[in-house]
């Protein structure tokens, strides 16, 4: 028994060790995505989990004694009864901004999530974690001219986001149905600007500004159904829901006369014309369903497939909609193990995965959807005498186009992870 304690202690170790450094090293960003403008932001992943990032990001249905998954909390009803689950992840994500005649570069990296799950009886699991919402970074430069002002600059410019503490339960209501719930603290800054830079010296510049702080709760729900097929086989299938719901907090708004360009660091502040502090906020998110379905051959494949929809077109600021539209993603993915008792043999232990995903964004602009298409895979690597894993999934895509002025980005995003499982209260003999 003082074995399996200090077993377990050290892979916990190891694991917050893990997301401690990572976070260091990723703690830096640079522009997400200039479409992150718009709404709160470019939303993170519905499936948190790196295992299941590297099969195209499905989750309505996909579990596992071992996995971790809120995109469907009722999913975590099959993991095991007797043990301790961590988890935690990075990313790094390396993007080229193209339109019909120029092109930049950009990087983002950051922490992605951490969590940890148990069960509290059989019928009942339960877990805690965080991860982001939603992302909000981009810098863009857009020239024009006016009568009387002559030739200026307009930077439109971003940073922060949301982020999520959630507190997600499964409870099994029969043997092949379990009903899930994930309760999320949603809290963030989020702060915008736009400034105009006249050509001329005699001429100020104007900023406008618009902070906003969330502080709210939100909830989601899970249902999943799984049965055998046969002796070896077993099929599950997801459905989820997204309450639509208010998100209360504070705002900041400012309109001040600058000097500056946008060659220097220097701003000379010359007039605040308008300024309000702590304004209430309130942010109209919108409902959305998932379906999906899981077919799972016992340690050896799974084959799994999503549908998901939001109705974005009811998200409002402030009681003002703006100008979105329903989104839908579709996603598959499969993952592999060639044998699951080898001893000779390590990769043949090792999970391997590949997945797509398409999605029709909320974006509409000049005549044009904001889609996102993406292929990913990923691969399982198990840590010697145990059955926690380090987890690494790739995803290559494009979000956008290069049509009627409009952005395209090409990306390259990495998600490195690693999962800690751990039975408590077994007894471990040795002869």
């Amino acid at each position: 028994m003082e074995f399996m304690k200090t077993t377990v202690l050290k892979n916990i170790l190891l694991a917050v060790l893990f997301t401690f450094v990572a976070t260091g090293v990723f703690a830096q960003a640079d522009i997400d995505s200039p479409y992150s403008l718009f709404g709160v932001g470019q939303l993170s992943s519905k499936a948190m989990n790196v295992r299941l990032k590297g099969m195209g990001g499905v989750s309505n249905a996909v579990s596992g004694p071992g996995l971790i998954n809120t995109g469907n909390p009722a999913t975590l009803a099959k993991m095991d009864s007797l043990a301790f689950l961590f988890d935690a992840g990075v990313y790094f994500k390396s993007s080229t901004f193209s339109t019909s005649t120029k092109s930049e570069p950009g990087a983002n990296a950051s922490f992605d999530h951490v969590a940890l799950a148990f069960g509290l009886f059989d019928w009942w699991k339960m877990g805690f974690g965080a991860k982001p919402y939603s992302y909000s970074g981009y810098k863009m430069v857009v020239a024009g001219h006016a009568d009387g002002m002559g030739s200026y600059n307009t930077v439109f410019q971003g940073t922060g986001g949301l982020n999520q503490a959630f507190w997600t339960n499964a409870f099994r209501l029969g043997k092949y149905v379990s009903l899930g719930v994930n309760a999320y603290y949603v809290f963030g800054d989020s702060k915008n600007t736009t400034t105009i830079y006249p050509d001329s010296t005699y001429i100020l510049g104007t900023r406008y500004g618009y902070d906003i702080m969330v502080s709210s709760f939100m909830v989601d729900y899970g249902l999943m159904f799984d049965a055998p097929i046969g002796s070896d086989m077993s099929l599950s299938l997801g459905v989820t829901y997204q309450q639509s719901v208010k998100l209360r907090g504070k705002q900041t708004t400012f309109i001040r006369s600058i000097m500056e360009t946008m060659d220097t660091d220097v701003e000379y502040l010359i007039d605040t014309i308008a300024y309000k502090v702590n304004d209430q906020a309130k942010l109209t998110m919108p409902q959305g369903f998932g379906v999906g379905f899981a077919l799972q051959k016992n340690n050896r494949w799974i084959l799994a497939a999503d549908f998901d929809w939001t109705q974005w077109s009811h998200f409002a600021n402030e009681g003002v909609t703006e100008d979105l539209r329903n989104s839908w993603r579709v996603a598959a993915g499969f993952e592999y193990m060639p044998t699951y008792s080898s001893v000779s043999n390590y990769f043949r232990r090792a999970h391997y995965r590949i997945g797509g995903n398409y999605e029709r964004g909320f974006l509409y602009l000049n005549d044009h959807y904001i889609n996102k298409v993406g292929i990913s895979a990923g691969v399982s690597l198990p840590l010697p005498r145990s059955f926690s894993k380090v987890n690494l999934a790739v995803e290559v895509g494009q979000y956008g186009t290069k049509q009627d002025g409009l952005i395209r980005e090409n990306y390259l995003k990495v998600d490195l992870g690693i999962s800690v499982f751990e039975r408590w209260f077994v007894k471990r003999r040795y002869k």
